[in-house]
């Protein structure tokens, strides 16, 4: 009896160390062929995709996240004429489809558009996109140009069956997305942002 007991309890276990964890993995596509540290100011454009219907307060968790990186990174925000604009789409609750006719924006001439997608973040075509439930995604666009340069996706940045940890995911992938933002917007937004941690210390 204790035996099958033991077996069990063995059994149950195993079972529940081999369950598959969804881990955050973060993709960056880019125009190379735009000088980012030309941009000086940026604005953030709210979308019909974001959080706002789903979560309020995860939604201004993820703007001030946000403004918070790329401010502190050497750009000032700015209430009209910016550089860039900043924007971002939530896969909150089922698959999310942006469709490039329906956004402000196209793409760059040499923006990648990414290797990943099939069994990764989604899948695309020409002109659409599909992206997984809990997928964070970051936007930047050219102002003046109307193009996108940069792209920031962050996957498993949501979890519909535990909502009581989605700001510890939302706040991850957004810290593992702008270190991304930091390498492409030069050393200069790095040295910056260390400056700002040393003087809060």
């Amino acid at each position: 009896m204790k035996i099958h007991r033991l077996y069990i309890l063995f059994v149950v276990i195993t079972a529940t160390m081999a369950t598959p964890v969804l881990a955050q993995k973060v993709y960056v596509d880019y125009d190379r062929a735009t000088a980012f540290s030309q941009y000086r100011t940026f604005q953030f454009r709210e979308t019909r995709e974001d959080l706002r219907n789903f979560s309020e307060t995860l939604h201004q968790r993820v703007v001030n996240g946000l403004r918070s990186y790329i401010s502190e990174g050497g750009m000032k925000e700015v209430d009209s004429d910016p550089d860039v604009y900043i924007a971002y789409y939530t896969a909150d609750q089922g698959n999310l489809h942006l469709v490039l006719s329906d956004l402000e924006y196209t793409y760059g001439r040499d923006f990648s558009l990414g290797s990943y997608w099939d069994g990764g973040v989604g899948t695309r075509n020409l002109e659409n996109f599909s992206f997984n439930e809990g997928t964070l995604i970051i936007d930047a666009w050219d102002a003046k140009e109307k193009k996108l340069v940069w792209r920031g996706i962050g996957t498993a940045a949501m979890a519909k069956k535990k909502p009581d940890k989605n700001e510890k995911k939302l706040d991850r992938a957004l810290e593992k997305i702008m270190q991304r933002w930091d390498e492409m917007y030069g050393a200069k937004a790095q040295a910056i942002r260390k400056h700002h941690m040393e003087e809060r210390e």
